[in-house]
């Protein structure tokens, strides 16, 4: 097993854990909620959903297909865009009406109404819900650390976007014991501050998760082009492909084709091309297909067949095929 597919699978292995606990802590916010009728559970079982979403999305980059060489270069599809909207839709729905049962609870018990504030938290239902945020908040702890040392683009995307907002489930909790011991008022209170961010939770991962996604092209072919044939030896560059987000992480994949007197150094033409390209783009991994220009054929090679590199890195992040 090479060391890009010990990545993969580790990379796989705890963000496929991170769903389960967080599909876990859902399931306990959104039927606790419902069953205590406490609005700051609801809301943040939507808050969880988003975390769920973004987790989906880090998966779907491991496991991509179009992933050749195990770094973080992701496939678009149609089940990603129709879970988007999906997903938009039930929050946008389930929000608004959180929101106004929530306005609708805090105008009762100003003007006196009778019960305003309905919630009933049960000690065992804030027992596992407590239980629940600290072993999610360490599994992302934990997560965080591993994809420092892995190098995993779709692993730190997620567990700094789960991060991020792991001290409102802590508060959560806080709001929580406080609803317990009588202080009803703060359920809807709370439910309000929730809502406004679930919505900046889901446009993180829609703005930093969801682009990544994408196929378009990330670079044009004519500037790669233009900096592979300024490598004295190149005389062509063609069958250019890129992917990703400049800036993130892109997969470059490139056909030269090199002058006869310049096929013996093709690694080190390899090299220089990829360390300008990184200079200019940022992080990338590249993959270099070479062919000769002269007008003959080895005696041991079909006519037409490039000469291949046996892959291999030189440190920065580049394969050469």
């Amino acid at each position: 097993m090479n060391e890009g597919e010990y990545q993969r699978r580790i990379s796989y292995r705890l963000l496929l854990t991170t769903l389960w606990a967080t599909l876990l802590l859902l399931a306990v916010q959104a039927i606790g909620g419902w069953a205590s009728q406490s609005l700051t559970l609801l809301a943040e079982s939507l808050h969880t959903l988003v975390d769920g979403f973004s987790t989906v999305l880090s998966l779907v980059a491991v496991t991509s297909p179009q992933r050749q060489m195990g770094r973080e270069v992701w496939g678009h599809g149609r089940a990603e865009v129709a879970g988007t909207l999906i997903l938009c839709a039930f929050l946008g729905f389930t929000g608004v009406s959180l929101l106004l049962i929530a306005l609708r609870q805090l105008l009762s018990g100003l003007t006196g109404g009778a019960t305003p504030f309905p919630v009933a938290i049960d000690s065992a239902v804030l027992r596992f819900t407590a239980a629940m945020v600290i072993l999610n908040v360490a599994l992302g702890i934990y997560a965080s650390y591993q994809a420092r040392s892995l190098s995993s683009q779709a692993l730190k995307l997620n567990t700094r976007h789960f991060l991020a907002d792991a001290w409102l489930s802590i508060v959560m909790v806080g709001v929580l014991l406080a609803i317990w011991q009588g202080q009803r008022w703060l359920d809807p209170l709370f439910a309000l501050v929730l809502l406004p961010l679930v919505g900046r939770s889901l446009w993180r991962v829609l703005n930093e998760q969801l682009p990544m996604l994408l196929r378009p092209t990330a670079i044009a072919p004519e500037a790669i082009s233009h900096i592979a044939t300024q490598v004295e030896g190149v005389t062509r560059c063609t069958r250019i492909r890129s992917r990703g987000m400049v800036g993130r992480q892109v997969w470059i994949e490139i056909h030269l084709v090199l002058h006869p007197e310049f096929v013996e150094s093709a690694e080190i033409i390899g090299e220089q091309i990829d360390a300008q390209l990184r200079h200019r783009y940022g992080p990338l991994r590249t993959q270099v297909w070479v062919e000769s220009a002269r007008p003959y054929q080895d005696a041991f090679m079909e006519p037409g067949m490039p000469n291949y590199l046996p892959p291999s890195s030189n440190g920065g992040g580049s394969d050469w095929g």
